[in-house]
């Protein structure tokens, strides 16, 4: 007879004459009823990943009763609990332009051989979307007089405009990275630590047996195994923030079995020697060393920005976001201003939508946002936005352009996530360091910004200058760059 509270092959008569009566109680209480305690235990565990489990039929006295019945109550019984970790640098929103710290050599290693906690399994996978993957590919423009001729030209047209939309943006990040000897920025990269822990039971029994012991010294039970499992996640973090990370526990419906994702390419390491947690994002232009700079602006949450500046500014982010597989909503109250990133960006009704000020919606049958087509909403409703129902949630970001400081809108920029400043006048200049907190010296460069310069600050203080960076598709038909 076998105690699933981490006891391995001891029987009750044996821990009864080392322990006493009151623990082989104990295990005979859990014997009596090991697959209620589990189920009811693995229902309230949030990022628990369950890939196997265990058939176990319920042993009915009545073996007359009909296959159904048999069915119904046969039960699941995990044969392993596992955790995923999701790391990212301390600022992922503006990562700082030096080169991604490495993740800690020893982190698998030193996790995989502590005895107090007897971890089966412990990996890196990283997923990685490319710049361009989920766009359309084409070699050129086609011809508009055609476009406009024949419907199924048109919708042609729109499909290689969008192409070359994304072209053009990953010839920038390309040429950029090849001058800087690095790899060109992906539109999204996620580093995940992936923890996995045996039950007592489990096929896997060496390991399972390694396990017993920490699982037992929590309380024994699930509730010792999650306990386990919970201070080797907490171990995990502790070794990797002297290296400027953080770490973000996921939930199952967070990740696919396999600790899979739907991003396009996948790799999974052993060992963490010369692995960094670098995130992807939007590549928006070049600080004063021509350095990248990078916004990351899709996250698991809702994420706030603001921008005070022109119209171009936000024009250019809806492009940069289209090119990187994100769905655009622009809430204006100037549409016809509009009408050139809708005429020539090739964005059509699938990626772009342009509405009144109100309530800005998707267009129907858009899909859910997702970390590989995210969700952009672009509120341009003047210095005093008007308050609307906005979506939010999970791969979704709100970017409010302010033409100028208001301080009866300074929520906005209190609140914000990310702040991008264009050149303003001294006067205004004066409330935003007042209101960001910024140094003398950012104070004092605001009213002598070029057109082309942006001044973004993250939620947690970090400051990057930011010369937009054209590509020769968006000079096309934005022009040179206007605050």
């Amino acid at each position: 007879m076998r105690a699933f509270a981490g006891m391995g092959l001891a029987s009750a008569a044996e821990v009864t004459a080392t322990s006493g009566p009151a623990v082989a109680w104990r295990l005979r209480a859990r014997r009596e009823q090991p697959e209620a305690t589990i189920s009811g235990a693995a229902a309230v565990m949030p990022g628990r990943g369950r890939d196997h489990a265990v058939d176990r039929e319920d042993q009915s006295p009545d073996k007359g009763s009909n296959k159904a019945k048999n069915k119904t109550s046969r039960k699941l019984i995990p044969d392993h609990i596992s955790a995923v970790l999701e790391i990212e640098p301390l600022d992922a929103i503006l990562p700082s332009p030096d080169p991604p710290t490495p993740i800690p050599p020893r982190l698998l290693t030193d996790l995989r051989a502590d005895p107090l906690l007897g971890l089966a399994d412990i990996r890196l996978v990283q997923h990685i979307q490319p710049t361009g993957h989920s766009q359309p590919t084409g070699a050129a423009l086609a011809e508009h007089a055609l476009a406009l001729a024949h419907p199924q030209a048109r919708a042609q047209a729109h499909a290689h405009a969008q192409a070359e939309a994304s072209a053009s943006y990953q010839t920038l990040n390309h040429d950029l990275a090849r001058r800087l000897g690095t790899e060109p920025i992906p539109a999204a990269r996620l580093t995940w630590l992936a923890l996995r822990l045996e039950l007592p039971g489990s096929r896997r029994q060496a390991r399972a047996a390694r396990a017993a012991g920490p699982i037992l010294a929590r309380g024994g039970g699930m509730t010792g195994a999650q306990r386990t499992l919970d201070k080797a996640a907490r171990a995990a973090s502790a070794k990797l923030s002297p290296a400027g990370y953080h770490t973000l526990t996921l939930a199952d419906s967070d990740y696919r079995p396999g600790y899979r994702s739907e991003m396009a390419e996948t790799r999974d390491f052993l060992d963490a020697e010369g692995v960094s947690a670098a995130p992807g994002g939007v590549l928006i232009g070049v600080d004063p060393a021509h350095r990248p700079v990078t916004l990351g602006l899709f996250r698991r949450m809702t994420l706030n920005a603001a921008v005070v500046g022109g119209r171009y500014l936000a024009e250019t982010l809806v492009l940069r976001c289209a090119a990187i597989g994100a769905r655009v909503i622009v809430e204006t109250a100037r549409k016809d201003e509009w009408d050139p990133v809708l005429l020539h960006s090739g964005l059509g009704q699938e990626h772009l939508t342009v509405q009144p000020v109100g309530r800005p919606v998707g267009n129907p049958g858009w899909p859910a946002p997702s970390m590989v087509a995210p969700l952009l909403v672009v509120r341009d409703c003047g210095a005093r936005p008007p308050f609307a129902s906005v979506p939010r949630g999970p791969w979704t970001t709100i970017v409010t352009l302010l033409p100028y400081f208001d301080p009866r809108t300074a929520g906005y920029l209190r609140d914000a996530d990310l702040v991008g400043m264009q050149r303003m006048p001294r006067e205004e200049a004066a409330m935003a360091r007042h209101l960001l907190g910024l140094s003398d010296k950012d104070t004092t460069a605001l009213p002598d910004l070029p057109e082309s310069m942006v001044l973004w600050r993250s939620r947690k203080r970090s400051m990057r200058y930011c010369e937009l960076a054209q590509t020769r598709w968006e000079q096309a038909f934005l022009g040179e760059p206007l605050r």
